[in-house]
C-alpha cells in the first residue's frame, strides 16, 4: 500500500504532551503528595500514569525539570521522544487558580525498545515533481513498517506506519536535504512491540522540477474518501454493511475492530455491499472502508473512511426460576440452606441481607445447598438464590426466588472494661499508651480521636500498649481502649470503652539554609541562566533581581535550583543585580506556614546591545514589520531588504525564550501561538553571503502579539 504523509513544522521541544500546552509559571503550596507515578512504553508513545489527588483542577507534566503541558485526568501520553534516553519525570496537581498543591517524586524512565527484527536492507529513495518514493526489501516476521525522516532543523521524526514495503511521501520544502530511514516492527501482543534496527540512511535534495523515475506522466494515484458507511440488518452473528463508491477503484478493503481492539482487514469486495458473519453476540464492533486501485501489481489505497459502529444482539436463553428455599439448623452464628433446581442453570449465586440492609452475595456454587458460617448471633436475616447460565462468557440470570427471613440464636457473652488508661513518652509528634489488664480477654480495640472529632478505629493487639506516630504537634487527642473475646469466631467486646485524653508538644519553624554559589550567564544577549547550589529540604526558591542599583523586586519562585530570565524580564545593554533565598512549607503546629532563609549573595551581569557588533551595516536594517493573528497563527510581514538572501525571525516564546527562525521572502506565518495572557515577540533582520561568510545586518523594531 502506497499512502502520503504530511510533513509539519514544530517549532519547540521534541518531546509533546497531546494536550493544549500551558506556559503560565506559579508559586507553590505543598498540601499533598500524588503517589504511583508509573510511565510505560508502548511504540511511539510514552504513557504515564499516578494517583489522583482530590478537589484538584488538573495536573502539570514536567520532563527533565520543564513543564510540558498540562491535563485534566491522572494519566497523559507522551511522544516525540529519543529512543534509548532516560528521562526524569514528575506530576503536580494545581487548583482552579492554577496553582500547583501537590507533587509526585521524580522518576526516571529509560527508552528503550525491543529490538528482535532484522534490519530492513535496500531502501531506494526517487523523488518526482516534489514526491518522494521510498521502496525497500521485505523483513522476515514483520507486520509493519515505521517511517523516519530527517528533517532539517528538527531531527529525525517518526512520521508513520505502513504494512507493505513502500510508502509515497509529500510536503517537503523545494531545495532542502532530507534524510530517509525504515524500521520493521511486530506486534507482540496488546501494549509491546518489537523492532529491528533502522535502515541505513539515504538522503536527498529536493527538487519540484526532478522526476528520478523519467516519467512524465508519473503523479501518484488518488483515490477518494469512502463515505456514507451504513450498518443494518444487525442480528446476533451477522450484519450487513454499504457505502457510497468511489471513482477509479477496483476495490475496497473492510477493517473490522471488536470491542475497542484493533482493526483487522477482514475482506476486499469490489462492490459497495459486505454481509458480515461469524460475529459475536452482545459486542461492540467498529468498521472502515478503504476503496484501492491495482498499479503495477499492487493496491494504492485512498483515505480510510470514518468508522460506523453496531452492536450485535443479545443471545437471550430462558434460565428457570427458583420455586422453594428452606433454612434449617440454625444456630448463633450458622445455618444451612436448601432450594428447588432452576430449569437450564448453570449455577447459583446466595444473596444475604442482615437486619433489612442491602442483600450481598456471599456464595456462587453449582450445588444446590450451602452452609452459613460467621454470621452474627441474636440477628434477623433475609436469603434468596438466583439462577444463571453462562452465555458468551457472561451470567444471564433467571428471576430471584421470593426472600426466606431467619434469625440467629442468642449467645450471651461478657467482658470486662479497661480501668485505666496511661499516657508516656509524650512528644509534638508522639506518644506511648499503656492500660491495664482485663481478666478473659482476647485482646483490644484502640479508637483515636482529634480534639472534638469523631473516633477512628486504628487496630487491635493482644499486647496492653501501643505506640502512636505522625501525630500533628500542640494538638489535643483522645485514645478509646475496648476489650474483646472471641468466642466460636465472634468476637464480643466491652460494655464500655476507657477514654484518656492528651496534648502534644509545640513545633518550631524550621528555618531552610541560604542558598550559595548563585551564578548568571549570559544568553541570547538578554537573557540570563541562573543556577545556584540546592537547599537541602528547600520547597522551592524566591529570585529577586535589581534594575540598574534600583530596588530589589521579586521575579518568580520556582521548585528547581536554577531558572532562565527571559528577554521579557531583562532590557538591553542593562546593568542587573540578582538574589535568590529558600523556603519551606511546614506544617507547624495544625497549619501550614512557611519559613525563608536568608538571601545569597548578589551575582551581578550586563545585557548585551540590542544589536551584536558582527551586524553589517551595508546590510540594511529591517523595516515596515507588522503582525497579523488570526486565532493561534501570527503573519509577519516587512519590507523587502535589497540583495538580501533570506530573513532571520528572532521569536520569544514566553517561558521558553529565543527561537530562531527562517524566511527566504518578507513574509511567514508561525502557528502554535497559544496563551490569551502572555505576549510573544519578533524581531527580524536580513543576511547575504559576503566573501562565503553568512553576514547579519541589524535588527528591526519589535512586534508583540498574543492569542486572539
Amino acid at each position: 500500500m502506497r499512502y502520503k504523509k504530511q510533513i509539519v513544522s514544530i517549532m519547540t521541544l521534541t518531546i509533546l504532551l497531546l494536550l493544549m500546552m500551558s506556559t503560565a509559571m506559579q508559586a507553590v503550596s505543598l498540601v499533598g503528595n500524588i503517589s504511583d507515578l508509573k510511565a510505560s512504553l508502548n511504540g511511539s508513545q510514552m504513557k504515564l500514569t499516578w494517583s489522583s489527588v482530590s478537589n484538584s483542577a488538573g495536573y502539570n507534566v514536567y520532563v527533565n525539570g520543564t513543564k510540558i503541558g498540562s491535563v485534566n485526568s491522572n494519566e497523559a501520553t507522551l511522544i516525540n521522544f529519543s529512543e534509548n534516553t532516560t528521562y526524569r519525570l514528575k506530576v503536580a496537581a494545581y487548583d482552579n487558580t492554577k496553582t500547583e498543591i501537590a507533587f509526585s517524586n521524580e522518576i526516571n524512565f529509560t527508552t528503550t525498545l525491543p529490538k528482535n527484527l532484522e534490519q530492513v536492507q535496500n531502501l531506494t529513495v526517487t523523488q518526482a515533481n516534489g514526491y518522494v518514493t521510498l521502496n525497500w526489501s521485505k523483513v522476515n516476521n514483520a507486520d509493519k513498517y515505521q517511517v523516519f525522516v530527517d528533517v532539517p532543523g528538527l531531527g529525525n521524526m517518526n512520521i508513520g506506519e505502513v504494512t507493505t514495503t513502500n510508502a509515497i511521501l509529500q510536503g517537503f520544502s523545494n531545495g532542502m536535504t532530507y534524510g530517509f530511514s525504515v524500521r520493521a516492527c511486530k506486534n507482540l501482543n496488546t501494549d509491546n512491540v518489537s523492532y529491528g534496527e533502522k535502515s541505513v540512511a539515504q538522503y536527498i535534495t529536493i527538487d519540484f522540477n526532478k522526476d528520478d523515475n523519467n516519467n512524465e506522466n508519473n503523479d501518484p494515484i488518488k483515490l477518494d474518501k469512502v463515505t456514507n458507511v451504513t450498518v443494518y440488518d444487525v442480528e446476533k452473528t451477522t450484519a450487513t454493511v454499504t457505502w457510497k463508491e468511489v471513482n477509479n477503484a477496483d476495490g475496497y478493503d473492510v477493517l473490522l475492530s471488536k470491542n475497542y481492539g484493533s482493526y483487522q482487514n477482514i475482506t476486499s469486495k469490489t462492490g459497495n455491499r459486505v454481509y458480515l458473519s461469524n460475529l459475536t453476540s452482545d459486542s461492540y464492533y467498529r468498521v472502515k472502508i478503504v476503496a484501492y486501485k491495482w498499479d503495477k501489481n499492487e493496491k494504492v489505497y485512498g483515505d480510510e473512511s470514518t468508522y460506523a459502529s453496531f452492536t450485535t444482539k443479545t443471545e437471550k436463553i430462558t434460565v428457570g426460576d427458583i420455586d422453594e428455599v428452606e433454612v434449617y439448623d440454625i444456630g448463633t452464628t450458622t445455618a444451612r440452606v436448601s432450594w428447588s433446581k432452576a430449569n437450564n442453570a448453570d449455577g447459583y449465586e446466595v444473596l444475604l441481607s442482615k437486619n433489612s440492609g442491602r442483600y450481598e452475595t456471599i456464595k456462587d456454587t453449582s450445588n444446590r445447598t450451602v452452609a452459613l458460617s460467621n454470621l452474627d448471633d441474636d440477628s434477623s436475616y433475609r436469603i434468596k438464590i438466583v439462577a444463571y447460565k453462562w452465555v458468551n462468557g457472561k451470567k444471564q440470570y433467571g428471576n430471584e426466588s421470593y426472600s426466606y427471613r431467619f434469625n440467629t440464636q442468642e449467645d450471651k457473652i461478657t467482658v470486662g472494661n479497661v480501668r485505666t488508661i496511661y499516657v508516656d513518652n509524650l512528644t509534638k509528634n508522639s506518644a506511648k499508651i499503656s492500660w491495664t489488664a482485663v481478666s478473659g480477654a482476647n485482646g483490644y480495640n484502640i479508637y483515636f480521636a482529634q480534639g472534638n472529632g469523631s473516633y477512628q478505629y486504628k487496630g487491635s493487639t493482644s499486647n496492653r500498649s501501643y505506640n502512636f506516630s505522625n501525630l500533628k504537634a500542640n494538638t489535643y487527642y483522645k485514645v478509646k481502649i475496648e476489650a474483646y473475646k472471641k468466642v466460636n469466631g465472634k468476637e464480643y467486646t466491652s460494655e464500655s470503652a476507657t477514654i484518656k485524653g492528651f496534648t502534644t508538644s509545640k513545633e518550631t519553624l524550621v528555618k531552610p539554609a541560604t542558598p550559595t554559589h548563585l551564578t548568571a550567564e549570559i544568553r541570547n544577549r538578554n537573557e540570563a541562566y541562573l543556577v545556584w547550589w540546592e537547599v537541602e529540604g528547600a520547597t522551592g526558591y524566591e529570585v529577586e533581581i535589581s534594575k540598574n542599583s534600583g530596588a530589589y523586586k521579586h521575579v518568580d519562585y520556582v521548585t528547581e535550583n536554577h531558572m532562565i530570565l527571559t528577554s521579557n524580564m531583562l532590557d538591553y545593554s542593562t546593568n542587573y543585580k540578582v538574589r535568590v533565598r529558600a523556603y519551606k512549607n511546614q506544617y507547624v503546629n495544625g497549619k501550614y506556614e512557611t519559613a525563608y532563609s536568608n538571601y545569597s549573595s548578589v551575582t551581578s551581569f550586563r545585557t548585551e546591545s540590542y544589536n551584536k557588533t558582527e551586524n553589517n551595516t551595508s546590510i540594511s536594517k529591517v523595516t515596515g514589520l507588522k503582525s497579523t493573528m488570526n486565532k493561534t497563527t501570527v503573519t509577519l510581514k516587512w519590507n523587502r531588504v535589497s540583495g538580501a538572501a533570506g530573513y532571520e525571525i528572532d521569536l520569544t516564546v514566553p517561558g521558553i525564550g529565543h527561537v530562531p527562525m527562517y524566511a527566504n521572502n518578507s513574509s511567514t506565518e508561525i502557528s502554535g501561538i497559544t496563551g490569551k495572557n502572555y505576549d510573544y515577540t519578533a524581531r527580524v533582520r536580513a543576511y547575504k553571503y559576503i566573501n562565503g561568510v553568512k553576514t547579519y545586518g541589524p535588527y528591526s523594531e519589535v512586534v508583540t502579539f498574543k492569542e486572539k
